[in-house]
């Protein structure tokens, strides 16, 4: 039998590796479809896929929580995935990618304020080696710039996206996985339709070309991807769970090797070396409070 928390280890283990796909995926439908099209069909895609199994559960659903799924799908969806996306269009992808995948600093901030959990040292220690090691990843210096507008949507992004995992965590002890990130989900790509009209853009658009690579973004990524991640998280404590987005930039440059033929250079690997250190810091070892 596996243990509970192993299961939430494995649930992380996938979680991160379907994650550290996006990159690599979209960068491939540049130029096919405007990246809020994308948005729109990857969340709504996620939602329906789940719908079937959220009818055959029949949970109560109150008015509170309907309105809690339209906040949790329009903080996600539209503020944070939005934002991360104008982001990179208005400086550096790079940059953007940093300040996402340095979501577990607010994830360890509102656990404190809202889940009340407690913060060690050691706790510390990996996010400060995992921040260090994900620049060392993704930062290019002779890139274009960036501008401060982009730099604060990509700090809108992370922040909103850590107050999205906390609070998907709190909802998640009272109501499925499955129901919640499904009705946030489609709550959520529907909001998104005012902005695509406004930018007169086509709401349902899928190109030929690309059709299978926005059904695993939409599915897989968005479905069930987000299914494991809140799992994990009712196991392990919010703050430790999101951890492991300090793996997704090392993950990503390993897959951008294998599928995109990229090469990995000596900082690259010593940054990955570093996140590595981080995460074992904060899984493996005893709590250093506990020591003193």
């Amino acid at each position: 039998m596996i243990s509970t928390k192993l299961k939430g280890y494995i649930y992380l283990g996938i979680t991160i590796l379907i994650f550290s796909t996006l990159e690599v995926v979209s960068s491939s439908l540049k130029g096919l479809i405007h990246p809020l099209q994308l948005i729109f069909i990857r969340f709504l895609l996620g939602g329906l896929v789940l719908l079937p199994w959220v009818i055959v559960k029949r949970e109560a659903i109150s008015k509170k929580d309907w309105l809690f799924f339209a906040g949790l799908g329009i903080l996600n969806t539209v503020i944070s995935m939005g934002s991360l996306q104008l982001a990179i269009s208005m400086g550096k992808a790079s940059t953007a990618a940093i300040l996402i995948s340095s979501n577990p600093i607010f994830v360890v901030m509102f656990s404190v304020l809202l889940l009340k959990e407690k913060v060690y040292k050691n706790n510390i220690i990996c996010m400060l080696l995992g921040l260090i090691g994900i620049i060392l990843i993704i930062y290019k210096p002779d890139s274009t710039g960036d501008t401060p507008l982009s730099l604060l949507l990509g700090v809108i992004s992370s922040l909103t996206f850590g107050l999205y995992t906390v609070l998907g965590k709190k909802k998640a002890d009272n109501i499925s996985s499955i129901t919640m990130i499904s009705l946030s989900a489609i709550i959520g790509s529907i909001c998104t339709i005012p902005i695509l009209l406004f930018m007169k853009l086509p709401v349902l658009y899928f190109p030929k070309e690309g059709f299978f690579r926005i059904m695993y973004l939409g599915l897989i990524l968005s479905g069930f991807a987000y299914i494991t991640f809140i799992e994990a998280l009712k196991i392990l404590s919010a703050s430790k769970g999101s951890m492991v987005f300090f793996l997704k930039p090392a993950v990503a440059a390993i897959l951008a090797v294998i599928f995109l033929n990229e090469t990995i250079s000596s900082r690259t690997l010593f940054g990955m070396l570093l996140v590595a250190a981080g995460i074992f810091i904060n899984f493996y070892k005893k709590d250093f409070k506990q020591r003193s």
